[in-house]
């Protein structure tokens, strides 16, 4: 069975992962649902079950455009890995969890773009074309665990590090192994050379949101709607909430504009607005 040193320099991209056997068939990708200041003891667990059971890379996916591109540059730098299990609960604002599997059941289009996701920035500006298509290529299965947006019941699969374990062992077999409908075997590395790719920063290649300041404070606002109350209410006297998430991204208007978002419930949500907003 071919399996290969990774080069040097992998892990290429850094994040939010532990780094396990080099030489395992699987990384484990656990979707993060929530704000990254306050991530949920349940899904630290899964990431470390990743890591304990062998996995190659165990770590949290936040995003469908940055956050995936780093987990394609990571795994290609490594062609011992094979599969993805994918756990956790989706979330709801970048729909990351059903992107990657887009990305893997459809590819892109020719500007980058996932085919089939509802994500609202499905874009993989910042690496080649040629790694999104080794990486479809490299990896055989996504096996699909993740459960619905806010399920809290830990004994499901998606959310039960043992089960986690159990589909990491799976891959790691010499005979095909049955787990939850998928067939899961070491077939050894990709018969094909590590690529070891770091994306560039924005301020080498600048990217095209940034040449086009009109078209950066509309995709600002459709990030600022995610932590919006989404009720399109009009209370603020903007006609929807992402009109008032234009409206902040463009200065023109402050969070506490909004009578919904000063309730308490939204406290964690003021947090990440006022944060988002101070970087612009």
């Amino acid at each position: 069975m071919l399996k290969v040193k990774p080069p040097d320099g992998y892990p290429p991209e850094e994040g939010r992962y532990v780094r396990g056997n080099d030489y395992s068939p699987v990384a484990v990708c656990v979707i993060l649902d929530t704000f990254d200041f306050a991530i949920p003891a349940e899904l630290n667990e899964l990431v470390m079950a990743g890591a304990d059971s062998g996995a190659a890379l165990s770590g949290m996916l936040q995003t469908e455009n940055i956050g995936l591109e780093k987990m394609i540059c990571n795994i290609v730098a490594n062609p011992n890995i094979r599969y993805i299990v994918l756990c956790g609960r989706e979330s709801t604002g970048h729909l990351p969890g059903e992107s990657l599997l887009a990305l893997k059941q459809n590819g892109v289009t020719d500007t980058k773009q996932i085919i089939g996701t509802r994500a609202p920035t499905p874009n993989l500006y910042n690496v080649p074309l040629e790694l999104v298509e080794r990486f479809a290529r490299q990896i055989i299965s996504v096996v699909n665990l993740l459960c619905q947006p806010g399920e809290k019941d830990t004994s499901v699969a998606g959310l039960d590090p043992k089960a986690v374990g159990k589909a990491v062992w799976s891959c790691y077999q010499e005979e095909p192994a049955s787990f939850m409908g998928y067939k899961l075997y070491d077939m050894g590395a990709y018969p094909e050379p590590a690529i070891c790719h770091k994306i560039a920063s924005r301020l080498s290649q600048p990217q095209q949101d940034i040449m086009q300041p009109g078209k950066a404070k509309l995709n600002m606002g459709f990030i600022l709607q995610k932590f919006l109350p989404k009720t399109d209410c009009r209370e603020c006297g903007k006609r929807t909430c992402l009109a008032f998430a234009i409206e902040l991204a463009r200065g023109r208007c402050q969070p506490d504009e909004c009578p919904i978002l000063n309730q308490p419930e939204f406290a964690a949500n003021r947090q990440a607005l006022a944060k988002l907003l101070e970087k612009e």
